[in-house]
């Protein structure tokens, strides 16, 4: 049963992410063609992530964002619900930590991020989809997860 909730918690996520993408494409007056190219994607996978039938990868997203110039909390924000300016700030202060990490890691790095990512959220609980914090059980303020330098 567990598993049959985490498939629909992804696919919903997969739907929101996909609409929000839509929504700022279009509010840009970019055609799905025109994004498709960008992104180095077919019109159709395109589509497939705009109607939520496929999740887009973290290097897909991390294209969009720059794209669209849109903060990746736009993308993961439920329809209807605003983003509060403490959350605003502090999906800043993860992104900026984030990019950091991630800049200088290699294509087959990010792949494998990607997965790694993805299994994570698919372990959150529903809630977190619920309150719009996608990120907050997986980036804790102890910071733990960041490598030691």
């Amino acid at each position: 049963m567990e598993k049959g909730r985490m498939r629909n918690d992804k696919i919903r996520l997969d739907k929101i992410v996909g609409s929000n993408i839509r929504k700022e494409r279009e509010l840009r007056k970019i055609t799905r063609e025109e994004l498709a190219e960008i992104l180095d994607l077919t019109i159709s996978h395109l589509g497939l992530i705009e109607r939520g039938e496929r999740g887009a990868t973290s290097v897909t997203l991390k294209k969009i964002v720059k794209c669209l110039h849109v903060s990746m909390d736009r993308l993961f924000a439920e329809p209807g619900k605003t983003i509060s300016a403490r959350e605003k700030r502090e999906a800043g202060v993860y992104r900026q930590k984030v990019t950091a990490l991630v800049s200088h890691l290699t294509e087959a790095e990010l792949k494998a991020l990607t997965n790694t990512i993805k299994g994570i959220v698919s372990l959150r609980k529903t809630d977190n989809v619920a309150s719009g914090n996608v990120f907050n059980e997986i980036f804790n303020e102890d910071e733990q997860w960041l490598p030691k330098h």
